[in-house]
């Protein structure tokens, strides 16, 4: 699943019972593994350093990779996808599997469409033909949802999931969550003080705040939010900032929304910098410049 937003596994769940259905159809005894990929894309490709010092673009998907280990191990003697635009997206994932499933002779197949099984000549050329298909249907849904992040960027239009610090579903969406909004402005003055991601992120853990969504808080978490534009009312997209009042991307949503929930220095702060890898090196150069 690429897309699971309240984190639920719904959709990975449903695709399991067909598979089981399947493997019933098949008279295969039960699952010896199950490689779940919840909020993981089988498209978007990331920059990563080879120990040789050489650069690639792959998809990294752990599990895809550990299935494909096992398969050629003798872990598992068979598998059963979803679906094949569900299982690859990319033409390079699909060889590796073809790779492996000439070399060990063991069935691949499919719950839905037509089951194919990877195993037969004929489905493989299918499937190349299927997966090259599923890549241009990514490409071009990618580029349209480029194009309108862009145009709700350039209009000044707040978008994207609700942030922490405000009601995120529901007919209250958008509204403020008093305790959490005071977090989000301690944390911007806690930084603006000389503390660090890590410090703050200790301090909370020590008086048992309860983070986002997650068992602690960590200075990962607190660097994210410190970056995060709807907390000064702006909008960003590629990693810049409209210095412009966000207003409201969706019908309903009140002005506390699109205003920001940081006091009027650290929005000051905000808008004075772009979003990047280093904030707190850059939030420190800022303050001494204001200091001055």
């Amino acid at each position: 699943m690429s897309s699971d937003r309240f984190g639920l596994e719904a959709g990975v769940d449903r695709q399991l019972e067909d598979a089981q259905d399947t493997r019933a159809r098949l008279h295969w005894g039960p699952f010896a593994k199950i490689y779940r990929e919840n909020e993981t894309s089988a498209f978007k490709k990331r920059k990563v350093s080879k120990p040789d010092g050489s650069i690639d673009w792959i998809v990294l998907r752990p599990e895809f990779r550990q299935l494909l280990a096992d398969l050629a191990n003798g872990v598992i003697d068979g598998l059963i996808f979803y679906d094949l635009d569900r299982l690859v997206r990319q033409p390079r994932g699909l060889e590796d599997l073809i790779d492996i499933v000439e070399y060990v002779k063991r069935p691949v197949t499919g719950a839905t469409g037509g089951r194919m099984n990877l195993i037969n000549d004929s489905d493989r050329h299918m499937a190349h033909m299927m997966c090259v298909m599923a890549l241009k249907s990514s490409e071009d849904t990618a580029r349209l949802v480029a194009r309108q992040h862009l145009s709700a960027a350039q209009n000044g239009l707040a978008q994207g999931r609700i942030a922490y610090g405000w009601i995120r579903k529901g007919e209250r969406k958008g509204q403020l969550v008093p305790d959490e909004a005071d977090v989000v402005v301690r944390i911007f003055q806690d930084f603006m003080s000389g503390e660090s991601a890590y410090s703050i992120a200790r301090s909370f853990n020590a008086e048992g705040i309860q983070p986002p969504a997650a068992r602690t808080w960590s200075s990962t978490m607190v660097a994210k939010m410190l970056r995060n534009p709807h907390y000064a009312g702006m909008v960003s997209y590629a990693g810049k900032h409209r210095v412009q009042a966000a207003t409201a991307g969706e019908a309903g949503l009140p002005d506390t929304y699109r205003t920001g929930l940081v006091h009027h220095r650290a929005l000051d702060l905000y808008r004075s910098i772009p979003v990047q890898r280093h904030v707190e090196r850059a939030v420190r150069e800022l303050r001494d410049a204001l200091a001055t």
